[in-house]
């Protein structure tokens, strides 16, 4: 067996096989000739040089620190900190509110972009633990639609009395004509968090079977586009 000891920096093997070293915190490349490569404080076998070769790791060189100066002198590294929600970020006053067009839209595709919205996913300082999502307005439930033959083959249980045999069965296209708001609620509530949670955040989706809503004084934005554009690849849109 061979034991390795590499130095503290992030070194790499190109393709033609060459190696680095350490000298007063600058780094010198080397190209190895033989089946030894010399490190500070490294070895590497011909065999082990090869198998790096192949990784394509990235190089990063070393720095040089100033004299006198140490890391715990420079502070705290404001660059490479997590910025964490506050309460401001997750006022329900200061969410904005959008409108999805359901019309023609796939139900499964369509019902993970809203659980995302609806958690926030789509935020650059999201976090999980925490309400960063907006109010979703769906219109058009009723035109939803589904692929293969889940119109008559997907089934939707449901327990009335909770009693042993009083479970009541429905394809998806008689709840459509029934109550076309469920199939897409009943979509998303699956995706989404089964805490305090996930029942915060179903608050704020609303459905609606028809093209109006009673929400204009929120002046939701309308991201139909946006939505059938990740709903489906260049091939499947119409």
């Amino acid at each position: 067996r061979v034991y390795t000891r590499f130095v503290k920096m992030s070194f790499a093997i190109s393709a033609q096989a060459t190696c680095a070293r350490v000298t007063g915190g600058v780094a010198v490349v080397r190209r190895n000739e033989g089946m030894k490569s010399s490190f500070t404080g490294a070895r590497v076998v011909q065999k082990d040089v090869v198998k790096l070769a192949r990784k394509q790791v990235a190089t990063v060189a070393a720095v040089s620190v100033p004299e006198g100066v140490t890391l715990e002198k420079m502070g705290k590294d404001l660059l490479n900190t997590t910025y964490y929600p506050k309460g401001e970020d997750t006022d329900c006053s200061r969410k904005p509110w959008i409108v999805i067009d359901a019309e023609g839209l796939r139900l499964g595709r369509l019902s993970t972009l809203i659980a995302t919205y609806l958690r926030g996913g789509n935020v650059g300082s999201y976090s999980p633990s925490m309400n960063m999502g907006t109010y979703v307005v769906v219109i058009n439930a009723e035109k939803v639609t589904v692929s293969g033959k889940k119109m008559t083959d997907k089934v939707y249980r449901r327990h009335e009395t909770g009693r042993p045999g009083s479970m009541k069965e429905e394809t998806f296209i008689k709840l459509q004509q029934r109550i076309p708001e469920r199939i897409i609620e009943k979509a998303v509530k699956g995706m989404l968090p089964k805490n305090r949670m996930g029942r915060e955040v179903f608050g704020q989706m609303k459905v609606y079977a028809g093209p109006d809503h009673p929400h204009a004084a929120q002046s939701p934005v309308d991201v139909t586009a946006e939505v059938k554009a990740r709903c489906y690849s260049s091939s499947q849109r119409k």
